[in-house]
Order: C-alpha cells, then sequence, then structure tokens
C-alpha cells in the first residue's frame, strides 16, 4: 500500500482520501468490482487522475487501504501483546461494531458483488493478513498444539463466516451471540 493505514493523514490527505473511498463505495453500490475503474472514481470524485496515483497504486490499493484503516480504527490493539482470551473478546466487540456501522452500505456492495467475485477475494485476503499481524501478539503467552498460522487461519474463516452471513445472507446476530460463537470456537 502507498499509504500507511496507520499513519496520521493531514487534512488535504484526509479529504482526498475520504473522496477516493466514498466514490469507490458508491461505485460498488452500483456495479462489480471488476467493471470499475480508476478513470470512473476520478471523474465521479472530480479529482485528477494524478492525484489519485499520488495516494493509491490501482483500485486494489483502495480497497486493501479502506478495509486496513476501517479495521485498524475498531481494532487499534492490532499492534499490542495481549493474551489470547482478551483477543477474542476485543475481536468480537470490532466485528459486531462494524457490521453496527457499515451493515447498510455492505448489505447493497454484497448485492452487486458477489461472493465468488474479486471484492470479497480482496476482502478475505485483508482478513487473513490482519488476522496474521493480531495472531503474532496474542499467541505468545499460549501454547498452541498446531503453529499459530494454522489456528488463526481457522479464527478469521469464523470472523468471515459471520460477515458473510451478515451481508451476503441477511442474518443478524446479537452481539452476544457472536460473542458467545467466537468463545466457544476459539477459546477452548
Amino acid at each position: 500500500m502507498k499509504l500507511d493505514f496507520r499513519a496520521e493523514l493531514t487534512m488535504s490527505q484526509k479529504r482526498t482520501t475520504k473522496i477516493i473511498v466514498e466514490t469507490m463505495f458508491l461505485l460498488l453500490t452500483k456495479k462489480s468490482f471488476e467493471e470499475i475503474t480508476v478513470r470512473e472514481i476520478c471523474r465521479i470524485g472530480l479529482i485528477p487522475n494524478s492525484t489519485f496515483y499520488n495516494y493509491f497504486e490501482d483500485k486494489y490499493d483502495v480497497l486493501r487501504w479502506a478495509f486496513f484503516k476501517e479495521v485498524y480504527r475498531y481494532y487499534p490493539e492490532v499492534d499490542i501483546v495481549m493474551n489470547h482470551y482478551d483477543n477474542i473478546d476485543k475481536c468480537a466487540d470490532a466485528v459486531c461494531d462494524f457490521i453496527e456501522e457499515y451493515k447498510g452500505v455492505l448489505t447493497r456492495v454484497a448485492k452487486k458483488n458477489p461472493i465468488n467475485g474479486a471484492f470479497y477475494q480482496i476482502i478475505s485476503q485483508c482478513c487473513y493478513d490482519f488476522g496474521l499481524m493480531i495472531a503474532k501478539n496474542c499467541t505468545r503467552d499460549k501454547n498452541f498444539d498446531y503453529p499459530y498460522e494454522v489456528v488463526f487461519s481457522n479464527y478469521v474463516n469464523g470472523v468471515l463466516g459471520v460477515l458473510s452471513q451478515t451481508f451476503y445472507n441477511g442474518n443478524t446476530y446479537s452481539r452476544k451471540q457472536i460473542h458467545t460463537y467466537f468463545t466457544d470456537l476459539y477459546a477452548k
């Protein structure tokens, strides 16, 4: 990614990235990710192509950066060493907060971007990448019978399961249910 999702942006950078990301998601509610072009993002967002490329490499970079920026906002503890059990609670809360804030727009995005499409594949890869960052910081005090990458691959699949059931299938889970699912699946 050209931009560090952890970095504090200037006012100008915040304004420009907001325009680009909001335009991308507006388009995602109307068409599939594969159909969207950088030129279209710039035209609708009223920014020059050169400005876009000052911030992002391509439309994939926009999606990755937006995902990491938002997930980091919900889960700033990604860089903190914590125990496995605290991580389960933090993750469940972050997933619940994310769903509450973005259920409307991401449900509309899901209608135009099937689960076997590029949008879902990019988001899935971002979840795995973010999960590995968390895993390195919360497995130090727990001895697993398996490598942490295997444990957290399973963990991320559970998170993706809740997200895809919510946005693609319209299932509604309470905060208590998500906490219970994550605890039952991962705290053993």
